[in-house]
């Protein structure tokens, strides 16, 4: 009897534990029945109910949660605190890139998550757009509804100067445009990989060499400008001094243009000198019946003989700096001519002091003058025929040809030869008679003419 006391209260001790703990139990449990608001895709609803997790609760509520949506509280986990309940479901969501076109699923409401889920970078200059309208990276998009995004991604251009390398983004179509919006000026001489029209693609990477001042001694001359060649050649092009024929620069225009920009061009010339050493040749005549009298024509050229010696010069900025000696070398032999003395008369007529005459020849003469008195005051001639005015003296290798020839004296006027005389050696010499009492005095050069008609006797070259 007394151990069945005794064993009494402890039985009681373990009811009145089990009940605590029931009890414990079931205040925990009261903590997950109550009020909730749910969030679906922004829209509020209120619900009451039990539920341990908050997918529990959306599940009660009808929604049917998938692993792409976005939940909060995480639908697996415990809930103990949270009486909101945040529901994004995933929808389809397209963004084209070009020709492409990249597919989701995702609960993701930011621009900027959306495209690094489908895997694209978002990068300055470029442009998300939603209905035509471009969208900032942190603006939200609405939620549960299905999406088409165009994704137009910028060009990369990169530049690669000598010591430095620039990045950026454009949405622009050519690198001038680029290059303008990025507010990069380059000058006319500067020197691009592609010139500025070049349509940009998705990464471009554009080599720039900067134009410097060069300076060119030309010479006693000084040029200057800017150029971005590498080569001394190039930048001698670009300046408008490219070499010529035999000119050279220093440093050579193959070599890279010095740091100093210094180039000197040297003007290469050469000159051919010719010394010529000649050998006469002779002439023979002949009579030339087609030749008018007292003219020469050449019948048959006559060539001198030739012998050449040549010096090759060559002289950089006008100073002789080699000769070189070629020859002698014979370049042709003497060869004799043959001239044709004329033989052909020809009858013309001129009009001296108003006289017109007729004459078939008419030669230069030192005409002198003499009178009876100068010869001791005889009067005779060689033809006998007195001394006057109208009788004129010739040599007599004249005189026994040209005898009785009527002649014409321009201010003396109508004579006849009827004379001879001494003459004065190595000219052609008249002398014109004259009476006393009309003399004048003749020291002088004339013309002789021979009037009509033609001496019987005509010597082709006059003695």
């Amino acid at each position: 009897m007394q151990n069945k006391a005794s064993k009494r209260p402890a039985i009681r001790l373990l009811w009145i534990s089990a009940l605590l703990v029931l009890a414990g139990l079931v205040l925990i449990l009261a903590q997950f029945f109550g009020d909730y608001t749910l969030l679906v895709n922004g829209a509020q609803r209120e619900l009451r109910g039990w539920a341990l997790t908050s997918g529990q609760l959306l599940r009660a509520a009808g929604y049917d949660w998938q692993p792409a949506d976005e939940i909060f509280p995480a639908p697996a986990k415990l809930n103990l605190t949270h009486t909101t309940i945040i529901l994004n479901q995933a929808r389809p969501v397209s963004i084209q890139v070009g020709s492409e076109v990249r597919t989701l699923l995702s609960a993701e409401t930011l621009p900027a998550n959306l495209l690094a889920e489908a895997g694209l970078d978002w990068y300055p200059r470029d442009i998300l757009l939603w209905n035509s309208e471009p969208l900032r990276p942190d603006e939200p998009l609405p939620p549960g509804e299905p999406l088409s995004l165009e994704f137009v991604p910028a060009k990369k251009v990169v530049l690669q100067f000598a010591a430095e390398t620039l990045s950026f983004f454009t949405q622009q179509e050519t690198l001038g445009g680029a290059l303008d919006e990025a507010g990069i000026s380059l000058r006319p001489e500067d020197a691009l990989s592609q010139p500025l029209d070049s349509v940009l693609t998705a990464e471009n990477t554009i080599s720039v060499r900067l134009a410097r001042e060069i300076n060119v001694r030309v010479g006693g001359q000084q040029y200057s400008g800017l150029s971005a060649a590498e080569s001394v050649g190039g930048a001698l092009r670009d300046l408008g001094l490219p070499l010529q024929n035999l000119d050279y620069a220093v440093p050579d225009e193959s070599q890279p243009v010095p740091a100093d920009g210094q180039v000197r061009i040297v003007r290469v010339s050469e000159e051919i000198l010719l010394q010529t050493e000649e050998t006469a040749y002779n002439n023979s005549y002949e009579d030339d019946p087609e030749a008018e009298l007292d003219t020469i024509s050449v019948l048959v050229p006559g060539q001198i003989g030739l012998v050449v010696t040549r010096d090759r010069l060559l002289l950089e900025d006008g100073v002789e700096k080699t000769r070189q000696t070629d020859g002698p070398w014979k370049a042709s032999d003497p060869e004799d001519g043959v001239l044709g003395r004329g033989t052909k008369v020809v009858v013309r007529t001129e009009t001296i002091n108003g006289e017109t005459i007729e004459y078939w020849r008419k030669v230069s003469v030192y005409a002198t003058s003499y009178k009876p008195s100068s010869q001791g005051g005889h009067t005779g001639t060689a033809s006998g025929i007195p001394l006057t005015k109208g009788i004129i003296a010739v040599t007599l290798s004249w005189y026994r040809g040209m005898k009785m020839q009527p002649v014409y004296v321009p201010g003396y006027g109508r004579g006849i030869i009827a004379d001879t005389g001494g003459g004065i050696p190595g000219r052609y010499w008249i002398d014109l008679g004259f009476d006393d009492n009309n003399y004048e005095s003749w020291h002088f050069w004339t013309t002789l003419y021979f009037l009509t008609p033609v001496s019987g006797f005509i010597p082709v070259v006059l003695p």
